[in-house]
């Protein structure tokens, strides 16, 4: 079964823009000040998907893979970072 799931990043105005893509509507975004901060906001963004009651293979072992021995390294971001509702959303 193909992944339904896709993401992209976009740097825009000096933040990278982090997307999660459904079927080519974007589903969510965040977005950070250093690179270094793109995974934090995928996991994030994928974790809160499958705990929401989203179905995707990606998203569902972005919530198992922080347990499994040797898992995530930063939990925290390193820079500043955008919540989703931090984003301005551009209507039209």
């Amino acid at each position: 079964m193909p992944e339904e799931l896709s993401t992209k990043v976009t740097h825009i105005n000096g933040r990278h823009h982090c997307r999660l893509i459904k079927g080519g509507k974007v589903v969510d975004e965040m977005a950070c000040k250093l690179k270094e901060d793109i995974g934090f906001c995928f996991r994030s963004m994928l974790r809160m998907y499958d705990k929401c009651g989203g179905t995707s293979l990606m998203a569902d072992a972005s919530r198992h893979r922080r347990d499994a021995e040797g898992g995530w390294k930063n939990t925290e971001p390193l820079g500043k970072v955008w919540y989703p509702s931090q984003i301005p959303v551009k209507e039209g």
